[in-house]
């Protein structure tokens, strides 16, 4: 029986030792796959430092080119707008024709009566 209890316990060393291996072995290449992923970002102009992070930038902006941006925001804007489009909403809705009596009338009482509406 002490053989089976020596194998046992070297057994139980080597499955912890290995559990323990392997949870060193994932933080060391995640702790290697972060500062690989600094030092990549750092030559794009990008510092990383665990009290934040800065962003190196090649020109100032003046004011020129700030109401240039705020100028390119209104007109995109205005662009996705839905009012006073082009008018064509406003003449689509003029040029329908409206239909207040019965069907049973004809189209020629109807224009005589101005029901229908005429386009412009």
């Amino acid at each position: 029986m002490a053989w089976l209890d020596v194998f046992s316990l070297f057994a139980t060393i080597a499955v912890f030792g290995g559990i323990i291996y392997g949870i060193i072995f994932v933080t060391k290449s995640i702790n290697e796959g972060v500062a690989s992923t600094k030092e990549s970002l750092k030559t794009k102009g990008f510092n990383v430092t665990a009290s934040g992070m800065s962003i190196k930038t090649s020109k100032r902006f003046d004011r020129e080119d700030y109401v240039d941006a705020t100028q390119r925001g209104i007109v995109k804007a205005m662009q996705a707008s839905s009012f006073r489009r082009g008018g064509s909403q406003a003449s689509d809705i003029n040029s329908m024709e409206r239909v207040t009596s019965s069907s049973s009338t004809s189209s020629e009482e109807k224009k005589k009566k101005g029901i229908f509406r005429t386009k412009k």
